[in-house]
């Protein structure tokens, strides 16, 4: 999946332009994609691996990743945002492959996507990427997008090594 371009389209944007911010970290994985999966289904412990990220996350009524379903997440942004409350409402979710949600909310709109590719049984691509667009966005770039880029590669490392702990705890 090309998640770039599947996130303009899915915000409905052509091509970024200076009011796009792209924050994406990938990184190869040596377990299988369905362990790696198990660990980031588990919502509620999305801030045990996503440091500094995530502060807190809950689902909105009944929980699972399936379309439609709502959750809640507590970010740390970092400045000049700091901490926000986003509620996410799931948009597609191929199993244990991909799950995506978009909006467009307070003048920004914004596609995330996680993506769990098999390389080979062993081996996984765990892509983790969200695209942001409108005037503020463009604005905040300069001085948030570095730090936003830090925070999802530590989410990617972070369950990674998550996931790693739980296939020695098996």
């Amino acid at each position: 999946m090309n998640t770039i371009q599947y996130a303009l389209q899915k915000i409905g944007i052509q091509q970024p332009t200076w009011q796009t911010v792209v924050v994406s970290a990938a990184k190869e994985v040596a377990l299988p994609r369905e362990l790696l999966w198990d660990t980031w289904a588990k919502l509620e412990e999305w801030p045990q691996w996503s440091v500094p990220l995530h502060l807190s996350t809950r689902w909105i009524g009944e929980p699972g990743w399936r379309v439609g379903a709502t959750f809640e997440q507590v970010l740390n942004l970092g400045f000049p945002l700091g901490q926000t409350v986003s509620s996410e409402t799931i948009g597609a979710v191929v199993d244990a492959e991909s799950v995506s949600w978009w909006k467009d909310a307070k003048g920004i709109k914004s596609c995330h996507i996680w993506e769990f590719a098999a390389l080979a049984p062993d081996r996984t691509q765990v892509t983790n990427t969200e695209l942001f667009h409108g005037v503020s966005m463009g604005l905040l770039k300069p001085f948030a997008a570095r730090n936003w880029q830090r925070m999802f590669e530590a989410s990617v490392v972070g369950l990674g090594e998550r996931a790693q702990q739980g296939s020695h705890g098996s």
